[in-house]
């Protein structure tokens, strides 16, 4: 059961930006139904380009894709549709078009209107460039090993061009359209007959993935840009290589010909833009200024300017002939993590990844002043219900003091051993509680700083978010598990939790008359919820990634709700909320089968054209619920709370699954398993239930991990259709090797019947069949499952010969989703750690392995494992990354791709 005392605090997400006299208007434009205004634009997420009349230029970001007046650098528009980030923004050739491309879809778009003219579909892993043919009349685009052709007019495929063996990250036609070149993750440049689909050339030089492909104005020369840190030139008629261009010391993300095709720019990851004579391959000049990589470059059509986006979420225009910087359009891009009303409803604060906190005026939107100390970003802010006060909670581990009237930091508060994630005052503005990524929620006196407490939360389940009701007798929590938590502050019991997202939640508040609470959840919905009941009330969908912060204006009419979009949107909030999901509309969860709480088959029939069957269950502790059918049927599973809410299934493709299965980690209470079949026919099948207090490697069921249930796995090795009780621990219908290693692992994580921590697998499994021979027991199946340990230990033992150098291995599965191993092998003892980089560069997670003895970690039981979060436990982007082992004097970096 879990306790007031398993709490984590963190808030994180928003950003009130308005840096113009235009942020007024801009803040209205292209608005999700329910939102009143967006502050902020956003982040810059993938390419720039120009107009072709040179009058505009286009930036593609998380909140969609911006049009500025090129010269003035104003804001003209938004341009919005997407469900995610733009990666890849095009002009047609007449300028009256864009094509626009995203991890969901293609769309066409009018540039004069903004209306949206056209989807295209048809992608399986998202877009990442799109490209106008010269006469305007086809489009082509990249995103899986595929390049697809697409009738503009129509948005009908054309034809599609197969031979990459990863994902094609970029596409540019030949000036007279006859040729398409494309560049892939699997290091090759592909040129390819427009009109008849059939392959031209491979050029191969390249080491690493080709990011970026152009065509010289004339169609002679190719030019490409490449993680090996090079650009190439290329003959575009023989495919014989002219220059390679060294001087990026790394990723080069973009080329660009000028339009006379005299020069060259590149842009790269460490945060520069070359130009480059094209004939020659000789440097010009490097322009610096950006702060961080630069994702894609573009000249104006008369060749005058260029102009360089960047992850520093600035775009910069540069004279072409002189390097000399014009201007720099800033959007307030950069990320922001929390947002809090001050308590008379005039003043935001701001928490962002630059290290500050920031208070704005709500009225104008003008900056106020900002707040240095961090060492780190600011996770989150929160003023003290008399206003005098704001507290910031901080990844250098601390939470800071400040006076709101003069920004006067007041004191620092240290103890926390991990990021601060959140903090929240009592309503008496005398307590403040900060949660950590040490899994601890402490406890200060406000006045004093004096430490109060400390209520500790689980490793397992982080609570991200903490919030006091206004009468302050009630306390929310959110967590990883995709639940907001209710508690009793006086008792310290838990009181509700409330289901419905279906991604970490990140952020709730009450509303200032205690009536409804609301939160923020990777899910990139908001959710509002009644206060005293936890029923829910409307859900609100407008952002286009996680939802890192909400929060309520003072009268309670306006909520704000901060996305890693890069924007906020104000929700109006009215007092007719939605009517709460119908527990039972067809009358049938009163009639369900129950079943009992243990593994035991029970059978049911389904008649022809009555194709649903309902079961109960009744949870009475805190455990993890297992449900799976064995038979003929194609069958979908849904597990469901008492409102009638999807907590899992197994049917999250639409597609129908043969024999399905769900985990689930449940509260006490009862449940509802819904099985449906699409076999309209007479027919029996099985339906197993499982529950475990403990964890799932328990197989026998009698609350511990031991070496009876390593034995029990072992006795049905090699057997399909497996159920828990016959050791399926994984899930996957066969008892096999990773069964075996998943018990190996859950023994070796706890202190049981005295065995010492194993340095390899063999010596583990060893000391674990010493320990099965102890018992003496004489039953068949026992002597079975020793022998076939036995048998493994002797073709495992081969394995773990000490190599003769130190390696890093290719990750498995690549690419993974959300899951992957990282195996190496060590010739000597050392230190080992692996560095995981997202491609801009940024270390997203470090796996500190500790001292490492000499040997092979290959298997799942010693590789490296990535669960594909960040150091904040959220889940990462699709897309390229890059992981880097350092063993003493050792370092070795690979790539893999998460695919979602």
């Amino acid at each position: 059961m879990k306790k007031i005392a398993s709490f984590i605090l963190i808030t994180i997400g928003i950003t009130l930006v308005l840096t113009d006299s235009n942020a007024q208007n801009l803040s209205q434009l292209s608005l999700p139904e329910g939102a009143k205004a967006r502050l902020g634009k956003g982040g810059i997420t993938g390419n720039i380009a120009y107009s072709p009349d040179g009058m505009r230029l286009a930036v593609a970001g998380d909140a969609g894709i911006w049009l500025y007046d090129a010269d003035t650098g104003e804001e003209l528009s938004l341009i919005t549709g997407h469900t995610d980030g733009v990666s890849s923004v095009s002009f047609s050739p007449d300028g009256k078009t864009i094509a626009t491309g995203s991890r969901d879809e293609i769309l066409l778009w009018d540039v004069a209107t903004g209306d949206s003219l056209r989807t295209v579909t048809g992608h399986f892993h998202g877009v990442e460039s799109v490209a106008f043919s010269p006469d305007g009349n086809t489009l082509a685009s990249s995103g899986d090993p595929r390049v697809w052709l697409w009738d503009v007019a129509t948005g009908d495929p054309i034809r599609s061009f197969t031979g990459h063996t990863l994902s094609v990250l970029s596409v540019a036609f030949s000036p007279d359209g006859n040729t398409l070149a494309s560049g892939s993750y699997d290091d090759t440049v592909r040129l390819w007959d427009v009109a008849t689909e059939a392959p031209l050339r491979t050029l191969t030089g390249h080491t690493d993935s080709v990011s970026s492909v152009a065509f010289s104005p004339d169609g002679k020369t190719l030019a490409t840009g490449s993680s090996d840190d090079t650009v190439r030139l290329w003959d575009a008629s023989t495919g014989d290589l002219k220059h390679t261009l060294t001087g990026h010391t790394r990723t080069v993300n973009s080329v660009a010909f000028s339009p006379d095709g005299t020069t060259l720019a590149s842009g790269s990851w460490d945060d520069t833009v070359r130009l480059w004579d094209a004939s020659t391959g000789d440097p010009i000049r490097t322009l610096t200024g950006h702060t961080s990589s630069v994702y894609s470059v573009a000249f104006s059509p008369d060749g005058t300017t260029l102009a360089s986006g960047s992850s520093d979420d600035t775009v910069r225009l540069w004279d072409a002939t002189t390097g000399a910087p014009l201007r720099t359009l800033t959007g307030d891009f950069y990320g922001v993590r929390s947002v809090a009303f001050s308590p008379d409803g005039n003043t935001i604060a701001s928490g962002s990844d630059d290290r500050t906190v920031r208070l704005w005026e709500v009225s104008t939107g003008d900056p106020i002043r900002t707040l240095t100390g961090h060492t780190d970003s600011v996770s989150s802010v929160a003023f003290s219900p008399d206003g005098k006060t704001l507290a910031s909670g901080s990844d250098d581990d601390t939470v800071r003091l400040w006076d709101v009237a003069t920004g006067d930091p007041l004191r620092t508060l240290t103890g926390h051993t991990s990021s601060v994630e959140s903090v929240a005052f009592s309503p008496d503005s005398k307590t403040l509680a900060s949660g950590s990524d040490d899994y601890t929620v402490r406890l200060w006196d406000v006045a004093t700083g004096d430490f109060l407490g400390t209520l500790r939360h689980t490793s397992w389940d982080n609570s991200n978010s903490v919030a006091f009701s206004p009468d302050g007798n009630t306390l929310a929590s959110a967590g990883d598990d995709d639940t907001v938590r209710l508690w009793d502050v006086a008792t310290a019991t838990h009181k509700a939790t409330l289901i419905g997202h279906t991604g970490d939640v990140r952020s709730v508040s009450f509303s200032p008359d205690g009536t409804t609470l609301a939160s923020g959840s990777d899910d990139d919905t908001v959710r509002l919820w009644d206060a005293s009941t936890g029923a829910p009330l409307r859900t609100l969908t407008g952002h286009t990634q996680r939802v890192f912060s909400v929060a309520f204006s003072p009268d309670g009419k306006t909520l704000a709700s901060g996305s890693d979009d890069g924007t906020v949107l104000l929700w109006t909030i009215t007092p007719e909320p939605e009517a709460p999901p119908t527990p039972d509309p067809d009358g049938t969860l009163e009639t369900a089968t129950p079943l009992a709480l243990d593994n035991t088959p029970h059978a049911a029939e389904i008649d022809p054209g009555d194709d649903v069957d309902y079961f109960s269950i009744e949870v009475t502790e805190t455990g993890q619920l297992s449900v799976w059918t064995v038979g003929s049927l194609d069958t979908v599973g849904t597990l469901q709370n008492i409102h009638g809410m999807t907590l899992a299934t197994n049917n999250d493709e639409g597609e129908d699954l043969l024999n399905f299965r769900i985990v689930h980690d449940v509260e006490p209470g009862t449940y509802y398993i819904k099985v449906q079949s699409y076999e309209s026919a007479p027919g029996a099948y099985t339906v197993y239930v499982g529950f475990s207090a403990a964890l799932s490697a328990d197989v026998n069921g009698d609350g511990e991990v031991n070496v009876l249930d390593l034995v029990i796995v072992a006795a049905n090795f090699g057997t399909s259709d497996a159920t828990l009780a016959h050791g399926d621990v994984n899930g996957d219908g066969e008892v096999n090797r990773e069964d075996i290693l998943a018990v190996l692992d859950a023994l070796e994580a706890q202190e049981a019947v005295g065995v010492p921590a194993a340095v390899s697998t063999t010596q583990s499994l060893q000391q674990w069949i010493d320990a099965a021979k102890q018992l003496n027991n004489t039953d068949t199946d026992f002597q079975k499952g020793i022998a076939v340990l036995e048998q493994l230990l002797a073709t495992w033992g081969e394995a773990e010969a000490v190599p003769k150098e130190t390696a890093l291995l290719a990750n498995y599965p690549n690419p993974f989703n959300p899951e992957t191993w990282i195996p190496y092998q060590l010739a000597e003892p050392v230190d080992v750690s692996i560095f995981i980089y997202a491609a801009d560069g940024k270390i997203v997670r470090t796996l500190a392995l500790g001292h490492k003895t000499a040997g092979i970690y290959q298997n799942r039981s010693r590789a490296a494992s990535w669960d594909g979060k960040n150091v904040l436990g959220e889940p990462v982007a699709s897309g390229l990354y890059f992981y880097t082992l350092t063993a003493g004097d050792f370092s070795a970096t690979r790539k893999m791709l998460i695919k979602k």
